[in-house]
Formats: structure tokens, sequence, C-alpha cells
């Protein structure tokens, strides 16, 4: 029987994304057209919107991190027409060998579960594991932690609680102690965001499936659960957590946990939960120095096979200090513009298609960037630190800005007291000896002042 005719006419979205796959095919390297452009597949063009999928968060975040600024640049070159790009996680199963652009028919077989498959079953990320992870002065106890509770699961630290910024790692070693957990136990490991543990609650509620909800996160060998932190003001999810993470501790299975901020920092989650995070180990990761930056991006470019100089694996790891995932993407930002235009990796041309990350030489912050830079990190506005008020949670901060615009951009006493709306300069010259003074005996100021120096210094 012949298919309906329907079934063989090319929608404008096929069309249209035939069209960006056979432009990225052409122009970018094999290994890395592979590794994050073929993966991606077309999920909706509606008004001016392209929506893109992308199989798991991780490569949607770095797509988007790294690459939106290129689509949006290219493809109006295909079409004709500016159209707004959205990438989204799409994590249906993708055929083996696939085409990269499929007729809407073979989009629905790759959609449809394998027979005897949990679609909403997780598994570790298969880049993610303890030998691919670059240890240094930063996360050296937090991978130790890590190696430890998946060599004697459930009995050596639980819960394993790790926190630090994002893109620090933390989503890197849960994956590889989900990994040696697996191997140990042949059991079954559910590993997943907060976000889709929601979601799989949410959808539980509502088709009134909640005994294969607890069986899915019950009945494991371990429990790992990402950004927590996104549980706080879901109430009734945190509830069903609260006695799944009961449920889990008493029968010694381990259970490992990632935030962005420690659990006394967790604002809206019951403390019930968030002292139950505190029972085994909680380790934070710090962000990396410049040593252990340097070693992570040789690792990345061993691993993606990149000619990386030493001269621009220290020029990328000197001014990228934030988080790991900004290093890697400039760095396979900076391989595919020089894949793009067939050039190899040189200094100049990182300082080119980098220069929103890399300053010029002799670059200074200057206050006003200072100042909101510290704003954010301390949860007030501009307006707020730069105002009269003598409350400690606001005059702290403005000494440490104070102090940051004397160290960082070199500023003379006077010109901050002006930026400051103080009339005298002696004001900025306390604020800076006191800084000084607390970065030797107290450990959360220098933590504070270096990420802050961290992300504003060159």
């Amino acid at each position: 029987m012949e298919a309906p005719a329907s079934a063989l006419v090319e929608t404008p979205l096929d069309d249209l994304w035939s069209r960006i796959d056979g432009f990225l095919r052409a122009r970018c390297r094999e290994d890395l057209y592979e590794r994050w452009f073929e993966p991606l597949r077309p999920v909706s063009l509606d008004e001016g919107r392209l929506q893109i999928g992308a199989p798991d968060k991780f490569h949607r975040d770095f797509v988007e991190d790294n690459y939106r600024g290129w689509f949006e640049e290219f493809i109006p070159e295909l079409t004709g027409e500016r159209l707004r790009i959205a990438f989204a996680v799409d994590d249906a199963p993708r055929p083996i060998g696939a085409a990269a652009a499929p007729a809407p028919a073979a989009v629905a077989a790759a959609r449809a579960p394998e027979p005897h498959l949990d679609p909403r079953d997780s598994r570790p990320n298969p880049r993610y594991a303890f030998d691919t992870f670059v240890v240094g002065a930063s996360n050296h106890f937090a991978f130790a932690a890590a190696q430890a509770v998946a060599a004697n699961p459930g009995r050596t630290w639980n819960p394993l609680f790790l926190h630090g910024d994002s893109g620090l790692g933390k989503t890197h070693l849960l994956h590889a102690v989900a990994h040696a957990i697996l191997e140990k136990s042949g059991g079954r490991v559910a590993i997943v965001s907060s976000e889709r543990y929601t979601n799989d609650f949410v959808a539980a509620l509502s088709k009134g499936t909640m005994d294969e909800f607890r069986r899915k996160y019950r009945e494991c060998s371990a429990l790992l659960v990402d950004d927590v932190q996104f549980l706080a003001g879901k109430d009734k999810t945190a509830e069903e957590f609260f006695h799944t993470f009961n449920e889990l501790h008493d029968h010694h299975v381990q259970i490992v946990l990632s935030s962005d901020r420690s659990p006394k920092e967790l604002k809206g989650l019951d403390e019930r939960l968030c002292s139950r995070f505190e029972w085994g180990m909680r380790v934070q990761i710090e962000v990396p120095e410049f040593e252990t930056r340097a070693a992570i991006l040789q690792k990345k470019a061993d691993v993606e096979k990149i000619d990386l100089p030493d001269d621009v694996t220290q020029l990328l790891a000197q001014h990228i200090r934030s988080n790991v995932r900004e290093l890697e993407g400039a760095l396979m930002r900076l391989a595919a513009f020089a894949s793009l235009k067939s050039e190899p990796i040189t200094v100049p041309l990182a300082r080119d298609v980098l220069a929103d990350v890399i300053p010029p030489p002799g670059y200074r912050p200057p206050i006003e960037k200072i100042q909101e830079a510290v704003a954010g990190h301390y949860g007030l506005t501009v307006a707020k630190l730069t105002s009269a008020s003598r409350e400690q949670k606001i005059a702290f901060p403005r000494q440490v800005a104070m102090y940051l615009c004397r160290e960082l951009a070199k500023e003379k006493f006077q010109s901050i007291a002006e930026k400051f709306n103080k009339k005298d300069h002696t004001t900025v010259i306390a604020a800076v000896d006191r800084v000084k003074g607390l970065l030797e005996s107290d450990d959360a100021v220098r933590t504070a002042v270096a990420q802050l120096s961290a992300k504003l210094a060159p």
C-alpha cells in the first residue's frame, strides 16, 4: 500500500532544517559537527521563531551559550528573513545513524520508546566520568569525596552534598558517581535534575501513577539529583522528596545532591529537608585556579582533537576564570571559528573571536562595572550600594566595592568617593584598609573577593 501523499510532502520546517544542516556540514570540522550539531533537530517553526532540540540540558546550554549568535548570523542568509532562535531539551531517543533532517514519519518513529524501555528512565552522561575530570586545588576534596561514596555507596557519607557556583563540575561528579555505582552494583541508578524530578512528580499526580513514580525513585541503587535549589517554592514536590529521602537513607541507598549554595542558604525549602542535606558530607567546589584551568583546556582539546597552542591555552586560562563551562565553551567557539575560516588557532584569532570575554591588554574594569558586580553578588541594587545607608548588609558590600575599585581599577581615592556619593575620600581609605585586614583573617571575605575579582579582572 502506498504511503499517503501528505507523508511525502516536506514541511517548511523540514526544508529549513535541511538547509541549515547542509550549511553546518559544509563549514564545520567533521568531529565538531558530529559532537555538537548532528544531535540537534528541529522542533517547531512558528511566527518567526525556530525552536531547536538538543538531547540533554548540558548540550542545550552549551550550544545556546556558544553558538546562538552564530545561528542568528547565518540563518538569515539561508532564509532571507531574521528568525528568533530558541534551544530546548528534546530528549526523545535518537536512532543511530539517522539523517539529520528526517521526514515527519521518521521523526515520529524516533520519538517512539524502545520496547520495554521506560521513556522517563535516566542514564548518566557517558562524557562525565572520573577519568575525564580534571582535579586541582579548587575541587580535589569534592573529587575525593565523590570517589569515596562511589566505592562504598550508602555507607561512607550519605548524603553527599556538593555545592558551588554554576559550571564548576558538580554535574560532572554526579554523573561520574552514577557510572561508578552502576559498574559496581549493576543495579539501576536514578540520576535527574530537580526540574526533571518535579516534572515527573506533576505528571504522576495528573495521571494517577504515583506508585510507579515512587518505584522509580525509591527502588534504585542510588539517587542523584542535580540543582536541588530549584525545589524551593515547590512545596508538594519537596514534601514528596522529603519522604523519598527518608526511605532511601533508612535503607542505606546512596544519595548525592548538588546545589549552587549550601543547605543553610537554601531559602524556600522546609528546614527538615535542609537539615537532612547536612547529615552526611557537604563539600564546596571553588573557582578553579590558573593551573587547573589550563589543565582543563588541554584535556578538552585532547578529547576534541583540537590543536591548541600553549600560548592560546595560557591566554584563555588567564582571562576566563569564572567557571569551567565558560572556559570549555570559549575553546569550542574558538575551534568552530578556526574551522569555518580554515585557519589555525592563534592568539590574534582568539582575541578576535573571544573579544567579549578576553579584554584588550591594559584593560581595567570601570567603577560602574565593579558596582554592578558587587551589588549582584550581595543581592543589592547599585542604588542601595551607593546610598548613605549604614546598615551592615549594605555598608560591608560597599566597602568591598571600594576595595576592588582601588585594587582592580587603580582609581584614585577621591574618584572612588565621588562615585559612591561620598564627599570625603578618607571613607574610601578606611574601607580599603578594613577589607585588607579581613582578607587575612576571614575565609568568607577571601572567597567573596576572589570570586568578584575573577569576574572583573582582565
